[in-house]
């Protein structure tokens, strides 16, 4: 992928996400989500308590809160999107989370000098929508101390009971084109990047019952619906979420939503 295209890419993201503040926080004001997924992550890393934590697409800032509340962590968040970093700076009044916009790949430019020593490295939820990820991933290991750990969490998969995908069979269903991609980067471009740079891989999944309303709430954000219709303005997008998961009425009682992980540690005198 050239630079002008994950230029390009990277606008268009943090343009999805400027708009998206509020309906993150709504949605995680209803559901507890991404504080619940947070915790699972920092398990498959086998995060401590006290640890300091670079957060990689750290939104507005709800895994920092939960890893500051829960384990004490000390926390750098960085994301691409200014409006989800102010709509957490004016949340947020916690003196052991730091929010900064920054690139991905560039950690370095929102880390304080002598602070190249974090214990964890978390990507929560946001891995897939970095187009130059195996970049982010290494850029991320030069700021861990040797054996850090390095995790991410994944876009969900919607499960049948017999394992089979559920979006391709929604799509058809109700008549819509599927999307060329749902995400940026895949599950395997991102667990390659991590074995680049870390040992002793773990993968986890996080598996939740189907969830009509769950669903319809997390796709109807602004940055999330792009996924499933990218050609489409977002009140078009919007109204298409709840007729698109409706479609898997037949499979809801035994269908599961599932959250894959994957985490390592820097190899010793790596990065």
């Amino acid at each position: 992928m050239d630079d002008a295209i994950i230029r390009k890419i990277k606008k268009v993201v943090s343009g999805n996400f400027d708009k998206s503040f509020d309906h993150y926080q709504a949605f995680e004001d209803r559901h507890h989500f991404f504080a619940d997924l947070t915790l699972h992550l920092a398990e498959t890393c086998n995060l401590k308590k006290g640890a300091r934590v670079l957060d990689i697409g750290c939104g507005n800032g709800a895994s920092a809160e939960v890893l500051s509340r829960e384990l004490e962590c000390r926390v750098l968040g960085l994301d691409l999107s200014p409006k989800m970093i102010e709509n957490g700076r004016q949340r947020i009044k916690d003196p052991r989370i730091r929010l900064e916009v920054g690139d991905a790949v560039n950690p370095q430019t929102v880390i304080g000098e002598g602070e190249m020593d974090f214990d964890a490295a978390l990507y929560n939820a946001a891995i897939f929508i970095i187009p130059d990820a195996a970049k982010s991933i290494l850029a991320a290991s030069a700021c861990l101390k040797s054996g850090g750990s390095l995790g991410f969490s994944f876009y969900p998969q919607i499960l049948a009971e017999n394992g089979e995908e559920l979006f391709p069979i929604a799509f058809d269903r109700c008549e819509l084109p599927r999307p060329k991609v749902q995400v940026i980067t895949s599950y395997e471009k991102a667990l390659e990047g991590l074995r680049q740079c870390c040992e002793k891989i773990t993968e986890k999944t996080w598996e939740r019952p189907f969830s009509e309303n769950f669903l319809i709430d997390f796709f109807s954000i602004p940055a999330q619906s792009a996924s499933l219709f990218p050609r489409l303005d977002y009140e078009e997008r919007r109204q298409l979420v709840p007729k698109l998961f409706a479609a898997l009425k037949p499979e809801a009682d035994k269908a599961q939503i599932v959250w894959r992980m994957a985490a390592g540690r820097r190899v010793k005198g790596e990065g």
